[in-house]
């Protein structure tokens, strides 16, 4: 009986740990009830990881931006992590897309953004916006990196084929080093897919991460999107590229 209940204790510890573990912040610009949720399946690893679902029509304003004038849908977290221009950052996490997860061949769906505070103001689709450092975007069938560079064309890399990534997790780990000659490198499954260096990047206020569904210019769809879920887990940021990779011995989610 004794021996029942250690086990017992011992597996409310471990989950209370892998709670408290997981990286303070809020959500951003959403407000459903179904938006996001902490769930018990699937995980990458660990008791729980984090859901996301947008549906058509999920959007909110707040702090003097309305993502529903601008033509856009979204369920984001937003961790309180920051960090100043010139200090290196990695971030990783791991996702899972189901395998009937849809996608729009006009419409890009965001799944993670290293944004910024007081960077370049940008004129898009007749709209005004700050536009983040990068985002890891989901079009048609190919999973792409874009690099935002102010004053000129945006840098794309591909990453994935879509349908090589449904219905299992997949691990990113991203480092990005800003300044004078900044880069950004992204991996999936521990295979380098991008290097990005050396383009004009002014420096902001600071930098921070957004991870979820986040899509833009949703009307070009020709009708409401479909609904989109996509789960996360295992998210961890530091200095350190090797401190933020997905350990199963000690899970944050």
């Amino acid at each position: 009986m004794f021996e029942r209940l250690s086990v017992i204790l011992a597996g409310v510890l471990c989950a209370s740990a892998a709670i408290a573990d997981r990286l303070p912040g809020a959500r951003s610009l959403s407000d459903t009830a179904w938006g996001y949720e902490i769930v018990g399946s699937p995980t990458r690893a660990g008791p729980q990881a984090q859901r996301f679902e947008v549906r058509a029509g999920d959007c909110a304003a707040n702090g003097g931006w309305d993502d529903c004038a601008r033509d856009r849908e979204r369920s984001e977290f937003r961790p309180d992590r920051e960090w100043l221009p010139g200090e290196p950052m990695a971030i990783g996490f791991s996702v899972y897309l189901p395998a009937d997860f849809p996608v729009s061949d006009r419409v890009k769906t965001t799944i993670a953004q290293i944004h910024q505070r007081g960077g370049p103001i940008r004129v898009a689709g007749g709209l005004t916006s700050r536009p983040p450092v990068m985002q890891m975007e989901l079009l048609d069938e190919r999973l792409r990196l874009t690099v935002h560079v102010p004053g000129a064309d945006n840098s794309h890399t591909d990453l994935a084929r879509v349908s090589a990534l449904r219905g299992r997790w997949v691990d990113v780990l991203i480092r990005f080093e800003s300044g004078d000659s900044p880069r950004l490198q992204v991996w999936l499954d521990d295979t380098l897919r991008a290097d990005v260096t050396d383009w004009a990047s002014p420096p902001p206020e600071f930098f921070y991460f957004k991870y979820g569904i986040y899509r833009s210019f949703v009307s070009r769809h020709g009708g409401p999107m479909p609904t989109q879920v996509a789960v996360f887990d295992e998210l961890r940021m530091d200095p350190d590229l090797e401190r933020v990779r997905p350990d199963p011995a000690h899970p944050v989610d």
